[in-house]
């Protein structure tokens, strides 16, 4: 076996990403996406809560609203104004301000009061929990590395009217029904046209935190369920690499037979066998795993012989091998990649071959 290394520039690894359209409901059993109602509760629940407290069950799984409603608020909702040490500007709200008000007014996205020039930034996302939101939870193994921005739509049945919720690209969750007034960031006096939930792409949660007409958003069950398509989104890499093989290069052939005499073939048993390598004695180093065995050059009572003498054909001067597959090793000789022709391809002494070797990974 012939080996060669490859040189940087022959190596080119691309990333691009791919995206995929799913489309769940909350009859999908086994998806993983499932809807649960959370709730801030009360000091009384807060500190006697108990298994008991309220729940729902799910595939005969129990999650709790109590401890689920903390760990969201924890994660998403922080007031960084009341933060202390490290202050955690992707996951924490900016001075904790009324959505409504932040998208009517230009805020800046960090501290105002000790920035005040930069109080014209507007701040893209915008968070306020309150007491009780629902939550859908999609599994990783759908929406990939992160859910596509502007990709997110959520159809609810649960009240009178179908609800038809989208994604604006920075996290917000509105009613296109009010998709004028909500891109002109003038909600009217019912709030209609404000954000009513929030997205987090990198975490594959749907809040619902209006308390309203939306409240029951994700909640309802059978034909009252909801449905959900988002975009998933996986980076793959196109590795590329260049195999050259130059003249007067890769000319030698182990191919047994090839050998004078000897058909090539290995049939050992018993103590003959010492871990796939005939020993003829416990002083026998030879290679024998490189050069080929014969059973027919072994008699008994005689030491093993390796062909060593090549046939007419093999040693004539326009006698050529044949390039069939071509493999990649690592720094340890270790087999990853084996690529194969679609033919065998005829190794010219005088001529060299460029083999571009292409495949993807995640």
């Amino acid at each position: 076996m012939k080996f060669k290394n490859l040189k940087s520039d022959d190596i080119l690894v691309s990333p691009f990403e791919v995206h995929k359209t799913f489309t769940v409901t909350n009859l999908d059993s086994g998806s993983g996406v499932f809807a649960l109602p959370i709730t801030k509760g009360t000091d009384a629940t807060q500190y006697n809560w108990t298994t008991d407290s309220a729940f729902k069950t799910i595939s005969s799984s129990i999650f709790h609203s109590l401890p689920n409603y903390y760990v969201i608020n924890k994660m998403f909702y922080r007031d960084i104004a009341n933060m202390s040490g490290y202050i955690d500007y992707i996951h924490g709200i900016p001075n904790g301000v009324n959505p409504i008000i932040s998208y009517t007014e230009t805020r800046n996205l960090y501290d105002t009061v000790n920035n005040p020039d930069l109080q014209t930034l507007r701040r893209p996302y915008t968070r306020q929990l309150h007491t009780s939101a629902s939550v859908i939870s999609i599994p990783q193994k759908l929406y990939g590395e992160y859910i596509s921005p502007m990709s997110v739509r959520l159809t609810d049945d649960s009240t009178d009217s179908t609800l038809i919720l989208q994604d604006d690209g920075y996290g917000n969750l509105y009613d296109i029904a009010f998709s004028s007034s909500y891109s002109a960031r003038i909600p009217d006096s019912n709030n209609s046209g404000s954000v009513v939930g929030n997205v987090f792409y990198n975490d594959g949660l749907v809040v619902i935190t209006d308390t309203g007409s939306y409240s029951s958003v994700g909640l309802g069950g059978g034909s009252d369920g909801f449905s959900l398509t988002f975009n998933s989104t996986q980076t793959i890499y196109e590795s590329e690499y260049v195999c050259n093989i130059g003249e007067n290069e890769f000319l030698q052939t182990t191919n047994k037979s090839l050998k004078v005499g000897y058909s090539g073939s290995v049939e050992f048993t018993g103590n003959d066998l010492d871990d796939g390598i005939y020993r003829n004695s416990e002083l026998d180093d030879y290679p024998y795993d490189l050069t080929g065995y014969s059973t027919s050059s072994y008699k008994n009572n005689e030491p093993y012989k390796v062909g060593t003498e090549l046939i007419g054909a093999a040693t004539h001067s326009d006698f050529s091998t044949y390039v069939t597959s071509i493999g990649l090793y690592n720094n340890k000789n270790e087999l990853l990649v084996i690529a194969k022709t679609a033919k065998p391809i005829k190794n010219e002494k005088e001529m060299a071959l460029n083999f571009v070797i292409r495949f993807d990974t995640t």
